[in-house]
């Protein structure tokens, strides 16, 4: 599973890596500051903010989302729309660079991508693939909730996309890094976030299919993809333990044939194996990214942070007796759900007993 991501280039970078134009980006991301900045218009305190100042319209459209505290001039439905504009557009408040330091797949943000179709160009995509044949705006919404991944192993027979893999439709996905999970119950009840990363802090490429939908009701094109996933590789075996899969990823010698579209069948399938890169390495980071009402596209979302010393304080607890307070402690301290309430003594004593490696390296 990969449902949430991170990347920080600059776009020469990224021209530079992948031989190819980031124009088409830029001349997208200037159309939507455009709408954006004529919704701004609607109130004295957005508009006086202005759209340079981003954190700032982000922290004055949260405290209008607070209860009873919705402008008169505003609706709720325009500040939502408002606050997704904001949100997409703090990737690029610095002049040649961008910046997404957590990217929520169901945030269903444009993202640049490389295709099969037009390699030298960069082309804005939504994560979570349509299928071209849908004919239901509403069955396609909900389509994508279900292809934000797709198991390599089946592309080839999963309706949703086996159009896409058979037509060549494969694309490339820049990032820096990506978030994953380490259950520490059977259940998954109780939860410690990983951010997965490389040294160089150069960029990779993940492996993804893609498609273009024609929206029947009003006729526009909505281009979205899927990141393919295989095997894990030895960190996100320990990182990923529920499933123990990862995203497939793309050497930088292999990314052209990727795009290749006469690539056959059991070139493509070669790929898709567990990345083995050296310069890997995961780290515990804060359950920040799963707090609501504040501002995620932040660098201290992937800063490191230890849990050890919360998971043996509830482990203490355990031992004597104290299962409320130990609870607490898991509920504070770490990713841990309501159902943990359900969880019996013995699950609870294993979560707190084995204790989480702060930092894991390739072999």
């Amino acid at each position: 599973m990969c449902n949430f991501k991170s990347e920080k280039h600059t776009y020469d970078d990224l021209a530079a890596h992948y031989n190819a134009s980031f124009a088409s980006i830029t001349e997208e991301v200037d159309l939507i500051k455009e709408k954006f900045s004529i919704m701004l218009k609607k109130d004295d305190a957005l508009k006086a903010i202005g759209l340079q100042n981003s954190t700032e319209l982000g922290s004055q459209m949260l405290k209008y989302n607070e209860k009873n505290n919705l402008p008169a001039n505003l609706t709720k439905e325009a500040l939502t729309e408002m606050r997704w504009y904001q949100r997409f557009l703090s990737a690029y408040n610095n002049d040649g660079i961008y910046e997404r330091y957590y990217e929520n797949a169901f945030d269903y943000f444009p993202t640049h991508a490389l295709t099969a179709g037009e390699p030298d160009k960069f082309k804005m995509f939504r994560w979570g693939l349509v299928p071209f044949w849908q004919k239901d705006e509403a069955k396609a919404m909900k389509d994508r909730l279900t292809t934000v991944n797709c198991i390599h192993e089946e592309m080839w027979d999963k309706p949703s996309l086996r159009d896409a893999i058979k037509n060549g439709q494969r694309c490339l996905i820049p990032v820096t890094g990506f978030y994953e999970w380490r259950w520490l119950d059977e259940a998954g009840t109780i939860k410690i976030p990983y951010y997965i990363t490389f040294r160089d802090q150069k960029v990779r490429s993940m492996a993804g299919l893609y498609s273009r939908w024609k929206n029947p009701q009003n006729g526009e094109y909505y281009y979205s993809y899927t990141i393919l996933t295989c095997p894990a590789n030895t960190i996100m075996e320990y990182v990923h333990n529920a499933k123990k899969r990862m995203p497939v990823f793309i050497d930088k010698e292999n990314e052209k044939d990727w795009l290749n579209r006469d690539l056959k069948k059991d070139d493509i399938m070669d790929l898709c194996k567990p990345y083995q890169d050296p310069s890997m390495r995961a780290y515990t980071i804060s359950k920040m990214l799963t707090t609501r009402g504040i501002n995620l596209n932040v660098p201290e979302i992937r800063a490191p942070f230890s849990y050890n010393d919360s998971i043996q304080q509830a482990s203490e607890f355990l031992q004597r007796g104290d299962r409320k307070k130990a609870i607490t402690v898991f509920k504070e301290s770490m990713n841990a759900s309501a159902e943990i309430s359900k969880v019996e003594d013995e699950q609870l004593k294993l979560a707190a007993a084995q204790g989480v490696k702060d930092e894991l390296v390739m072999a």
